[in-house]
């Protein structure tokens, strides 16, 4: 078997040993096979042989990216995803050596995360109205808001992974690890006014049982996609007229920032957030330090920026 297609059936173990051993979900899967796939076909472009790399051959795939326009951040991650192959191939003695060890990323500044005001939150969750999707949308915000929970989380949340009278929410993160959440006091009042009305809603309509589990459901009584929450996301945040670029993921930065602001250890913050790195979780650290800093500048009568 020659290099290139050694390659493609080492790459094809890989995303089976992502599946199977690291529990990774399907989308994350094949995140992976187009980073590989962009890499194999560098390869055999070039006629060269995976196994048999120089760290100057690898330089010059990330140079080709970076002549494509693609931005350090996805340079990085593609780059990520190449290494974490080659670390399965010298584990599991598909090579003798891994050429990536001598490659570095591409050096970028890192982006702090866009973060909302406490009354910003409140005008959100607040916004939507009183019918049952209004009432669905607000539950949608409390539980981003109250746990931190990712995207992919809370779709995955079924109703009855919610506890109110403890006011917690399982939830299933990465790699199917799972962990507690908690509810704040006016999350769980409206998850006990929601839970009632999804159950009648969805009376209407023949969905699978997997669906009828859904803690968030679609219009078609479904459970929610994470494009249909961005979509209400952007109703919501275009009817308020904010300024800033709000996600479902906004949430996740900004309960992270408001309990370190309010005085949470970071090490609760990572278990919170479910991260497995602490320096994962030491962006928000960075948050903090910035939003400091422009209160002094604002505040200290030499730290004040000249008008120009």
């Amino acid at each position: 078997m020659d290099g290139l297609n050694a390659f493609d059936e080492a790459a094809e173990q890989y995303l089976e040993y992502l599946t199977s051993v690291r529990s990774l979900s399907e989308h994350s899967v094949n995140a992976y096979r187009r980073d590989l796939c962009m890499f194999g076909d560098f390869l055999k472009e070039r006629r060269m042989d995976y196994a048999h790399l120089e760290p100057q051959e690898i330089r010059s795939f990330l140079a080709r990216l970076k002549r494509e326009h693609y931005a350090s951040a996805s340079i990085n991650r593609i780059l990520s995803g190449v290494k974490g192959f080659y670390r399965y191939c010298r584990r599991f003695s598909l090579l003798e050596e891994n050429p990536m060890e001598r490659v570095k990323g591409m050096s970028r500044r890192r982006r702090l995360p866009t973060v909302l005001t406490f009354d910003e939150v409140m005008d959100l969750i607040m916004a939507p109205g009183d019918d049952f999707f209004g009432c669905r949308d607000a539950a949608i915000f409390h539980i981003l808001y109250a746990t931190g929970c990712r995207l992919g989380e809370l779709v995955q949340m079924d109703a009855s992974d919610v506890r109110i009278a403890e006011q917690t929410v399982l939830i299933r993160g990465k790699g199917d690890r799972q962990r507690m959440g908690y509810l704040t006091g006016a999350a769980a009042e409206h998850l006990e006014l929601y839970l009632p009305m999804r159950k009648l809603y969805q009376e209407g309509f023949r969905v699978t049982e997997g669906d009828r589990k859904a803690l968030v459901i679609s219009r078609g009584g479904r459970r929610i996609t994470p494009q249909g929450v961005h979509y209400i996301f952007e109703q919501h945040v275009r009817n308020l007229g904010l300024s800033k670029h709000v996600t479902p993921h906004t949430l996740r930065h900004t309960f992270a920032t408001h309990l370190l602001d309010h005085d949470a250890g970071i090490r609760i913050v990572q278990e919170l957030l479910g991260h497995a790195h602490i320096s994962t979780t030491q962006i928000y650290a960075h948050v903090g330090i910035e939003r400091l800093r422009k209160v002094y500048e604002q505040a200290h009568p030499h730290g004040r920026r000249k008008s120009p």
